[in-house]
């Protein structure tokens, strides 16, 4: 049983990590009054704007490795990037110490309405989707998560009138308890994070922790195009809501020649053609829907979809236009971090496709993108630690170009690109062998681009 809200104050809480989420935990727990003590593994800059503020507010922060300090804790709160089965965290667990997750602590405090996304892919855009939706309707909306906003870092910011809307990894289900949203959102599940996790079970497994807290009159949206997600969602106490082509239910989400339609309760509204959603490609057709029917079943009202599915553009790094230049188009998708979102990229497009891909391997199956490489792609440029590997997967395919840098991939493709091709870099895999992460990776080929 955690401590409740009213009980942190003179608490002594280690928060283990100084990432974003550590940093949002530690700054929350202190407002609270608790003795906070914030380790990280790695050098941490003391110099830094926020950590900088953390000292100020009387927070110690050490980096560079864990002292015997943060023993001397009534709990700890841990970072999502920490494995459960880390080294320290089973010392703290064997000193009887209480571990919390980032996201279940910061749900102590949530005092609106709860609206959770996860799935492999499309959880931000989703997010981010529902979010502007609430907002164009008014409430006050926080929206945060795996985002790039910790939800420690904005849940004081929540109103009992207003809705926090949470993009939730399977890094920080692993260890949430007690969280609990009233709407959950199940998009999808493919092969994804299986170097740390061992295999699809334990994967959905974790994804399905998002619906474990439920009570059968909170809802589950759910993907009616996925076999794993129907199978999983199956043992949900949650009222269902499942969306797609072609779902069941008397509360749905579907397209019906060419319309985003949605069935509440069994009264059917036509919101907008797909033709005219402001995000492409299938895929994100059924985010929309997903979105849509979290936004219904919160009583917001129909005429404000219509208006934000319009003018909603996605996020950066998510088939993101760069640039069109002499009938090209150069597509920024650094986002596409696992095969199946690159399906689905490749899938977005008519025109052949000039595809620069590769990275740090996430131990995934290539092959798999077989019969989308004959239907849409016209030349492979690979980058990275993968490109070998990925070289093997797709020989014979279309012709191969291997390239040193992200620089050289796209002189490379600059020189094969004809008017009406599309260059898109929709990787398949992590961007750690090169890049800070997968917006240093995007933010890095949007510059290249820019300058040719």
């Amino acid at each position: 049983m955690h401590p409740s809200p009213k009980e942190i104050k003179g608490l002594r809480v280690t928060v283990l990590g100084a990432g974003l989420s550590g940093r949002g935990a530690a700054g929350l727990f202190a407002a609270k009054g608790a003795e906070v003590f914030l380790s990280d593994s790695g050098i941490i800059d003391r110099d830094a704007g926020e950590i900088r503020d953390l000292i100020k507010k009387g927070i110690y922060v050490e980096s560079g490795g864990h002292s015997d300090r943060v023993f001397q804790a009534d709990f700890w709160v841990v970072s999502p990037g920490i494995p459960v089965d880390s080294p320290i965290l089973k010392e703290a667990q064997s000193r009887g110490i209480p571990l919390y997750g980032e996201l279940e602590a910061a749900s102590w405090f949530n005092r609106a309405r709860m609206i959770a996304v996860t799935g492999s892919n499309g959880k931000s855009t989703t997010t981010a989707l529902v979010g502007e939706i609430f907002r164009q309707s008014g409430r006050p909306t926080v929206v945060a998560g795996n985002i790039g906003h910790s939800f420690s870092g904005s849940v004081l910011d929540t109103r009992e009138d207003g809705v926090s809307v949470l993009e939730v990894s399977n890094f920080q289900l692993e260890t949430v308890e007690s969280f609990h949203p009233e709407i959950a959102v199940f998009l999808n599940l493919t092969a994804d994070h299986l170097d740390r996790h061992g295999s699809m079970e334990v994967y959905g497994g974790l994804k399905a922790r998002i619906f474990q807290n439920q009570a059968a009159s909170d809802w589950l949206i759910h993907s009616a195009e996925d076999p794993r997600v129907i199978q999983l969602c199956a043992s949900a106490k949650s009222r269902k809501a499942a969306f797609g082509f072609d779902p069941s239910g008397s509360t749905c989400g579907f397209v019906r020649d060419g319309m985003l339609t949605l069935s509440i309760h069994g009264v059917e509204e036509s919101l907008i053609p797909v033709s005219e959603t402001g995000i492409r490609g299938p895929h994100n057709h059924l985010n929309a829907l997903a979105a849509s029917l979290a936004a219904r079943l919160m009583e917001v009202p129909a005429e404000i979809l219509r208006q934000v599915l319009r003018s909603f553009r996605g996020l950066p790094h998510r088939l993101e236009l760069v640039r069109e230049r002499n009938g090209v188009r150069w597509i920024n998708d650094s986002k596409a971090t696992n095969v199946d979102s690159v399906w689905h990229a490749l899938g977005s497009f008519t025109n052949p496709v000039i595809w620069i891909a590769g990275g740090r391997d996430k131990d995934s199956d290539f092959s798999i993108l077989e019969p989308r490489i004959r239907e849409r792609v016209k030349t492979i440029i690979l980058i990275g630690e993968a490109a070998r590997k990925m070289e093997r997967a797709f020989a014979g395919l279309r012709p191969i170009r291997i390239a040193g840098t992200l620089e050289e991939s796209i002189r490379l493709a600059e020189r094969e690109a004809e008017p009406g091709d599309v260059v898109l870099l929709s990787p398949a895999c992590a961007s750690f062998d090169m890049f800070r992460n997968y917006e240093d990776r995007g933010d890095r080929f949007r510059e290249a681009v820019r300058r040719l």
